[in-house]
């Protein structure tokens, strides 16, 4: 009984992180915010894994891990980002912050009643852990003007709800401790050598992995015309 309850502890930590990061926020200080939802992706990463090594996967944590995501990588973000860049817009900056969460609602709920229909490897549409921690990095760093955060909010949102396939890092066969070092390795470079910009190349990648068989596609149809002209 207690083994089953020990995952269950690592995802409410998670939820514990998101409101936290909203407390923060809300009275003034949505860089803290902004720090609390990238310490919660930790414990969001740990929580299948134990569950894994323990033998305990249930659907009750399946849901609760759900829950949790909502807040920390649907809702936290977006007042992050309100706070910080999208108030500035007045209702339209209100009316696209609402779609970051509403997008990571419906990407949840389709996870859920899919996941096993969906291609091994592979993840259909952008993970909300994913796309929270992006837009929470766009806007703490503070490199790009407001229009480019605007954009992003609804980029971000639509690969929620889009059938992009992306992949499932836990199946690429690179053992933890390489995924683990990779992961240190620019955070070092980041941090120690004052290279802040570093931290978007790995986002770039990521994003582009995503897009690959739509540009491929456009690059195709532009290819073709070419010919056709």
């Amino acid at each position: 009984m207690f083994k089953r309850i020990i995952p269950s502890v690592f995802t409410l930590g998670n939820l514990v992180f998101g409101l936290i990061a909203l407390y923060y926020t809300i009275n003034g200080d949505p860089a803290g915010g902004a720090g609390f939802i990238l310490v919660g992706t930790l414990l969001d990463g740990l929580d299948g894994k134990v569950a894994r090594f323990l033998g305990v996967s249930s659907e009750f944590g399946k849901q609760l891990d759900s829950l949790a995501d909502m807040v920390t990588f649907g809702v936290a973000p977006a007042i992050v980002a309100y706070e910080l860049v999208l108030n500035s817009y007045g209702l339209y900056g209100l009316i696209i912050c609402f779609a970051f969460p509403v997008a990571g609602a419906i990407r949840l709920a389709r996870f859920n009643v899919t996941s096993e229909e969906t291609p091994a490897g592979y993840f259909i549409g952008m993970p909300i852990t994913i796309a929270g921690g992006i837009l929470t990095v766009l806007v703490l760093f503070d490199f790009f003007p407001m229009l480019f955060i605007l954009g992003a909010v609804l980029f971000l949102a639509y690969m929620m709800i889009s059938s992009t396939k992306y992949p499932d890092f836990k199946t690429i066969g690179l053992p933890k401790w390489a995924q683990l070092s990779i992961v240190l390795l620019i955070l070092l470079i980041v941090f120690y050598f004052k290279i802040p910009e570093l931290i978007f190349l790995p986002i770039t990648i990521y994003i582009l992995i995503g897009l690959k068989e739509r540009l491929q596609t456009i690059f195709q149809w532009y290819k073709r015309r070419k010919l056709c002209n």
